[in-house]
């Protein structure tokens, strides 16, 4: 709700050779347009998005009526060309799967009875242990889009920290069934 809140007060407006950039709560961040540095469109999170670089500070525009207008303004007063950053940010692509091979593998050798068998520490504990730990070396590994607002607040630093939690929740019940706990 407050993203929506955020997303819907916020305005833009040109005055002269400034672009006055008004949050939900009425703050202004001005910007000269003749200090611009690049023009940047993108989607992040779903949204259209526009970064205003200077050499100060980053800028990023969401959610504008007449984006295209925007642009072509900013474009023939400070007279640099709009760049289009074209990567995902998403964290699924179509590698993610080969990052789960080795998980499959275990999950797949846990109900073959012979290969149970031979190795007894083949449990369903031991697959949700061994997949936790892939999924953390996967996001660890995983590209990111560049926030540019605030990046210790990143989704995917979000997950890796919820994933180590569970993680060290699961080595904890593991090691209390084994009787490590006990005195």
């Amino acid at each position: 709700m407050k993203q929506i809140e955020i997303l819907s007060s916020g305005k833009v407006e040109l005055d002269g050779g400034l672009l006055n950039q008004f949050d939900s709560n009425g703050n202004c961040a001005s910007i000269r347009i003749k200090d611009l540095e690049k023009i940047t469109l993108d989607k992040f999170r779903g949204y259209d998005r526009v970064i205003l670089e200077t050499k100060e500070k980053i800028h990023p525009i969401v959610n504008l009526k007449n984006r295209e207008e925007l642009i072509s303004i900013l474009e023939k007063t400070s007279g640099i060309k709009k760049e289009e950053d074209l990567t995902e940010d998403s964290l699924w692509n179509r590698k993610t799967p080969i990052y789960f091979i080795p998980s499959v593998v275990v999950l797949v050798m846990l109900y073959i009875p012979l290969v149970k068998v031979k190795f007894p520490i083949l449990n369903p504990e031991f697959l949700g242990l061994f997949f936790n730990v892939n999924l953390i070396i996967y996001l660890l590994y995983a590209p990111e889009k560049e926030n540019h607002i605030d990046s210790k607040f990143s989704l995917k630093r979000r997950l890796i920290f919820i994933s180590l939690v569970v993680f060290f929740f699961q080595v904890y019940t593991q090691l209390d069934k084994v009787g490590w706990f006990k005195s």
